[in-house]
């Protein structure tokens, strides 16, 4: 996350702000941060995310719903508000009683990491994941290689397990919504030698 655009904002003053200048901001304690335009191979595996996770939620009947980047999850009623890059909620979308158009329960949230925001991603964004009672997984998924991190909630306490899996040839498997993704599906038409550019 870089440098805020703008602070001590009220929340209608976010939203007026998002709305006028057909950018995506995330929200933190009144202070708005641009979320930064992404590379080729950002958008092709957010997109393959995307078709994935709603193929795979309908095919099994679980009455999950997949959502892509321009969802928005309330971490802090009131004060915090991020954009993953796609989530899946489950049984059915609980709307913010704040915020409209953003919602309280994901299960399952994923972000495609890029040098510039892993940081971010693996350190502040993760806990602000946590914080949420319904997260059961966040996956973390590498734009420049075929790497795949995931972080699943312990049941019962607040600790949890850390899966990376490597190489277009294996699969991850997102346990809390019975869903298993082939990297080779999660990278298909990216471009290694040119993905970080």
């Amino acid at each position: 996350m870089g440098q805020p655009q703008a602070s001590d904002l009220s929340l209608q003053d976010y939203l007026a702000i998002e709305s006028e200048d057909d950018i995506r901001y995330e929200y933190h304690h009144g202070e708005i941060f641009a979320m930064a335009g992404g590379s080729l191979a950002h958008a092709l595996i957010v997109a393959n995310l995307g078709f994935l996770l709603i193929r795979e939620t309908r095919a099994n009947g679980n009455d999950c719903r997949a959502f892509t980047s321009e969802l928005k999850v309330e971490v802090s009623e009131g004060s915090r508000y991020v954009y993953p890059d796609a989530s899946v909620v489950c049984p059915k979308p609980n709307e913010s009683h704040v915020l409209k158009g953003s919602v309280r329960n994901p299960k399952v949230v994923v972000e495609v990491i890029s040098p510039s925001s892993a940081g971010y991603d693996q350190g502040a964004k993760r806990r602000y994941y946590f914080f949420i009672p319904s997260v059961e997984e966040y996956l973390l998924v590498e734009q420049d290689s075929p790497v795949v991190t995931l972080y699943r909630r312990r049941k019962g306490d607040d600790l949890y397990r850390i899966i990376t899996i490597e190489g277009l040839e294996e699969t991850i498997e997102l346990t809390s919504i019975n869903v298993e993704l082939t990297l080779k599906e999660i990278y298909q038409d990216v471009d290694f030698t040119t993905a970080s550019k």
